[in-house]
């Protein structure tokens, strides 16, 4: 019954069609139910982002104001000198650019026995300027008798860290509605004052109140802890009449309000979304559940009904396809493609009907011809790539074998080194090693070029160097000769440029060779500072120079911290380089061991040039003078 093609195409066809119908049915109405959870979910996301840009901006104000607090603390202890205490209010206020304003803020006769009240305030003014405003020092604005500063001043005695005021309408100054957050400024564990700083709400009640999931959502934002309705957005509810009132006003709220949790109110259902944000006030959306699902059922039934008719055609025209004659060209078409399957590439289809198998078997035929063509490309490009690997290889072991990895620590000085090669293997490397007893040599060389050429060419540089100045030779004329031995051996045409130092353990002075090298950087008590060298032709280039040399002296705790381009020139894929000033910059960050500056500076450079590919060696060596032998 069923042994013939035509019979099995229409019993197949149907069957596929029966099954596609069941399968979309079922999957759509579990679909649905999914789509409910999604739904909900997706319904949070804007007021999510919203609660998460809000705590964002919170965290920021109360590490401002604990900066302000602590500001506060160094006035005092500084002599309370207006003109200091100013310059470091607004240098506080330049650290924090979405700050509104603030101030510090001592109690009675804490700043001078003979006066009451004592501030400081400054704000940001139209043209984004850090400006004092003295009006908060007058008898009429009192400070001391302000909700802000009684009910944050109450907190911080109960033993609180940081505090946020009940909201309240500012008269002075921004004359608009705000909250202030405050921290303690103690001495000796003594609360003598508090810091704050001032939220802005208009902006953000305007975000809020715009926020409406469906037509008939409503929006609440409240200060839980200090029980007060901040902003109320319901339909056909006058909001005048409720800002600024208690919860219990609300017959929908309860403490038992969940998110998720459905109520009844009017003679619908609701859901809560609600976000809490991190310093006691919170935003509840109230979405009707009709309308939420609303969308969500029409679209599946529209989905399900084009779904099912798109089957149906689907499987109508796979019928009326398969149905031609395709018994003699299937069968050729499919036995010459095994026979080809199995490694035959000599073999070529020949079909002259139908139109289509015709087509289908000369594609076969041309691809069968790119398979041999490109089966010979890959097998080159294979060849290839093995040379360049193992050649690449070489150069990596080359290069590694290369450096010192027992960096030298003693009562004399301490000396660090780090190497992170490129993609393509470069000729970085450093070196140092012991002259005498009293003197102890270092390097830091770039060669130029790359692969195992540039490895071995480094290695001959390197060996130079070093069998030169230990063989006794003063540093100009050890130079010099590695330098003829470094030419004898350039047949690629290369360079090298280096640093090349030996320190007198006993005195910290330093001689050196700037053979076309990076400017160091020497760390004093001013911090890491560029100093000017005495500048030479990079090594490889003539065999007759003469290299002169410079020096300079090392006190004890002062560092010298030598680099090759690949720091500086570190790119970004937008082709925008490290540089200079930003390796000072993240130099003098913070004091450090000798050790972490090197780890420090290749984070710098990976967070700034992020997934840009490494095209150079990126070479550091820092070395610190301790004290006299």
């Amino acid at each position: 019954m069923l042994k013939s093609i035509k019979s099995k195409i229409t019993v197949l066809t149907f069957a596929i069609l029966c099954i596609l119908a069941i399968a979309i049915t079922g999957v759509a109405s579990l679909s649905f139910y999914n789509d409910k959870e999604m739904t909900i979910a997706a319904g949070g996301l804007s007021i999510s982002s919203l609660a998460e840009n809000l705590n964002k901006e919170i965290t920021k104000l109360e590490k401002n104001a604990l900066d302000l607090a602590l500001m506060g603390e160094i006035y005092n202890k500084a002599g309370k000198k207006e003109e200091i205490g100013i310059e470091l209010l607004t240098g506080i206020f330049q650290n924090y650019p979405d700050s509104l304003g603030g101030g510090i803020w001592f109690k009675p006769y804490v700043i001078q026995p003979d006066k009451k009240r004592s501030c400081l305030y400054a704000f940001r003014n139209s043209n984004d300027r850090i400006v004092m405003d003295y009006s908060y020092q007058s008898e009429e604005y009192n400070y001391l008798q302000q909700s802000w500063y009684t009910e944050i001043m109450a907190e911080l005695e109960k033993g609180k860290k940081i505090f946020w005021a009940k909201p309240y309408y500012e008269d002075i100054g921004a004359k608009t509605l705000m909250t202030t957050v405050g921290a303690g400024i103690y001495i000796d564990g003594k609360l003598i004052g508090l810091s704050t700083v001032d939220w802005r709400m208009d902006d953000i009640l305007n975000e809020i109140l715009k926020i409406k999931p469906t037509t008939n959502s409503f929006a609440l934002f409240a200060d839980k802890i200090n029980d007060y309705i901040i902003a109320y957005a319901e339909p056909d509810v006058d909001k005048s009449m409720i800002m600024g009132k208690s919860l219990k006003v609300l017959p929908w709220y309860s403490a038992n309000l969940a998110e998720g949790k459905v109520f009844d109110y009017k003679g619908k259902k609701y859901i809560p979304y609600i976000k809490q944000l991190d310093n006691g006030m919170f935003l509840i959306v109230n979405v009707p559940l009709a309308e939420l699902f609303h969308d969500a059922l029409r679209n599946l039934c529209i989905l399900l009904a084009l779904l099912l008719l798109s089957s149906a055609l689907i499987a109508l025209i796979l019928y009326k396809v398969l149905r031609r004659n395709i018994n003699e060209p299937i069968s050729k078409l499919t036995e010459t493609a095994q026979e080809i399957s199995r490694g035959d590439l000599e073999k070529t289809i020949f079909l002259e009907e139908p139109t289509e198998l015709v087509k289908l078997a000369n594609s076969f035929n041309k691809m069968k011809t790119d398979i041999k063509t490109q089966l010979m490309e890959l097998s080159e490009i294979s060849l290839e790539k093995e040379r360049m690997a193992s050649e690449l290889a070489i150069a990596k072991t080359i290069q590694d074998s290369a450096l010192p990895k027992d960096f030298p620590h003693d009562e004399c000085f301490e000396l660090v080194a780090s190497m992170t090669p490129a993609r393509e293997v470069g000729g970085d490397f450093y070196d140092f090693f012991p002259i005498d007893e009293t003197h102890y040599a270092f390097v830091i060389a770039d060669v130029s070029g790359k692969g195992i050429t540039a490895a071995l060419y480094m290695m001959s540089a390197k060996t130079a160097i070093k069998n030169m100045l230990q063989a006794g030779y003063d540093i100009e004329d050890a130079i010099n000769r590695a330098n003829k031995t470094i030419c004898e051996n350039n047949v690629e045409g290369m360079f090298v440029t280096a640093f090349i130092g030996i320190i007198n353990l006993a005195t910290g002075e330093v001689q050196y060779i700037n053979a076309g090298h990076c400017s160091p950087l020497l760390k004093n008590e001013a911090g890491y500072q560029y100093f000017n060298t005495c500048l030479n032709l990079v090594l490889g280039a003539f065999p007759e120079y003469c290299y002169k040399s410079g020096k300079f002296k090392l006190k004890p705790g002062n560092r010298l911290f030598l680099y090759t381009d690949g720091v500086t020139e570190a790119q970004t894929k937008n082709l925008k380089m490290y540089g200079t000033e930003r390796l000072q910059q993240t130099l003098n960050q913070k004091e450090m061991p000798l050790s972490d500056p090197l780890k420090h500076v290749h984070k710098s450079i990976k967070n700034f040039v992020k997934n840009a590919p490494q095209f150079d060696d990126v070479t550091m060596l820092a070395l610190e003078f301790h004290h006299k032998k």
